[in-house]
């Protein structure tokens, strides 16, 4: 028996294909003696259910659902003009924080009548060198009078800011542009996301500037800002306002345990700034978003692609994922194979994926989350390697069921979140609270003993009810006493000991100095 290589199998597969779907059209053509006008296809029956389409309403006129709006109902639940920070984000931003207007719908959606296009809005740093220096250290106006004008000129903007935090909802509403009003889900525009990032490097600078002038409660009211702000941002329903919300809170992390080695606040004071972070809004789970905004893309996505308004090469396109081999991404693409599929089963089987998903993202226990999280990413990697190679169109051999799950399987492998990355961002955060919390205990030790404990179990049951432990490694943290000072770390992301080498270091160890230079 003769050895065909893969790619002469490759070859011949394709070439069998098209034998296949190329006798389907010949016989078409051969059915009709004279042109005819183009039958229009009806898009496919999908039935609305928890079950395929998970969210049930509103519907469009064409009967398919509105994902778009029926996220921002959801995020949008007893959100009001007043208790909406966006509302007041935005009139510090101003209508087009990214250079383009916003459309108007936009504002109207939060309940307030569109900006306009002239105003004392927040003036974005568009100087060179200073503002990265001001925002890592303490600094004065002679250091850097460039970002101290700058700061002046955003007093009005950043009181607005600070305003917006102090409300208790976050609600950016999703649109798409108006050159495509239509568009979907993974076209959606976040206008104001990557201003909030720069809103929060501004009060940083502005922290560190009070903190030398001595004004060392305006600096901590500037933190706090900081750290509502990226809560705030965080209860978006993408997980792209996740992932700056957590950016944002690492702003103020930093700069807290900064405040706290230049300040040495008394034990009343300490006391003081702890009940203002145990008041900070609870920080949004990564599960929700998960769960609700990148389910409702990946099934806005197949109803698209139902309505003939999107196929799969435009999405792989669109996410950088079509190379050489991706033969089968082709082929589903084209209209004879795409009218084959059961959208019904698509859909139920998307809803699968995200059930698991959801159900793995809210495991307590972080080290089993991320090892279950691993496991299925794994599989997704199976299935993207599946529509690679001389096997690839195989599927579209085999009728409507094998051609409905090559889509399906095709679908989820280029559209479902890769989270894993995802939690351990959530994790450090979590864990970067925690260490900031112990730090705050250890300065409350400071303040009675005048020197830092041998160890940390010392601080239970008076200073703190249980020392926390690493959420990387379930083990204690790595804690030493420095000179007058301590140094205390959690492995980080990456589950390994670096003995206390951070990011900058090549490595990923969360650590706490005292002090912190």
């Amino acid at each position: 028996m003769r050895t065909i290589t893969s790619k002469r199998f490759a070859v011949g597969l394709a070439a069998a294909l098209g034998l296949v779907l190329s006798s389907w059209s010949l016989a078409q053509n051969d059915k009709a003696e004279k042109p005819k006008q183009k039958a229009i296809v009806p898009p496919p029956k999908i039935t609305i259910s928890k079950e395929t389409t998970w969210a049930t309403e509103p519907l469009r006129p064409d009967g398919f659902v509105d994902y778009l709006e029926a996220v921002n109902r959801r995020h949008s639940q007893d959100v009001t003009a007043e208790n909406n920070a966006c509302v007041l984000l935005y009139q510090a931003m101003g209508p087009g924080p990214e250079g383009d207007r916003i459309p108007d719908r936009f504002f109207q959606r939060m309940g307030i009548e569109p900006l306009p296009d002239e105003g004392r809005y927040f003036e974005n740093w568009n100087g060179e060198g200073g503002l990265p220096d001001a925002v890592e250290r303490p600094w004065t106006a002679r250091e850097h009078p460039d970002v101290a004008a700058w700061l002046k000129r955003n007093e009005l903007p950043l009181a607005t800011i600070t305003a917006a935090t102090e409300r208790a909802r976050y609600f950016s509403p999703l649109i798409n542009s108006d050159a495509k009003p239509d568009g979907g889900m993974i076209e959606v525009l976040l206008p104001g996301v990557q201003r909030s990032r720069d809103f929060a490097r501004a009060l940083a600078a502005r922290a560190m500037w009070e903190l030398a002038e001595g004004s060392e409660v305006d600096a901590w009211r500037d933190l706090m800002t900081i750290h509502r702000l990226g809560r705030l941002v965080g209860q978006g329903p993408t997980v792209i306002e996740y992932l700056v919300g957590i950016a944002i809170e690492s702003i103020a992390f930093n700069r807290e345990i900064l405040f706290l080695s230049e300040t040495k606040p008394s034990a009343k004071m300490l006391t003081l700034y702890r009940k203002q972070l145990d008041r900070l809004p609870p920080r949004a789970l990564v599960a929700d978003k998960v769960n609700v905004g990148e389910r409702a893309c990946v099934l806005d996505c197949a109803h698209r692609m139902a309505r003939g308004q999107m196929n799969l090469k435009e999405i792989a396109d669109g996410l950088n994922e079509l190379g050489k081999e991706d033969s089968l991404i082709e082929k589903l693409a084209e209209g004879l194979i795409f009218q084959t599929v059961d959208w019904d089963v698509v859909l139920k089987s998307a809803n699968q994926w995200f059930d698991r998903l959801n159900e793995i993202s809210r495991k307590p226990n972080y080290l089993e989350r991320t090892a279950a999280m691993q496991k299925l990413e794994e599989e997704v990697k199976k299935l993207a390697e599946q529509r690679r190679g001389p096997k690839a169109l195989l599927p579209l051999l085999g009728g409507k069921p094998a051609i409905t799950q090559a889509m399906s399987e095709t679908l989820i492998s280029l559209l479902l979140p890769a989270v894993t990355q995802v939690y351990r961002a959530e994790g450090q955060a979590i864990q970067r609270m925690h260490n900031l919390e112990l730090a705050f205990v250890l300065a409350a030790w400071h303040s009675e003993h005048d020197s830092y404990p041998e160890s940390l179990e010392r601080l239970a049951p008076k200073y703190i009810a249980e020392i926390p432990f690493d959420l990387f490694n379930g083990q204690p943290l790595k804690y030493d006493r420095v000179g007058e000072g301590f140094r205390f770390y959690s492995v980080g992301r990456n589950e390994k000991d670096d003995e206390g080498r951070t990011f900058d270091q090549g490595a990923d160890d969360l650590v706490v100095r005292m002090p912190v230079k």
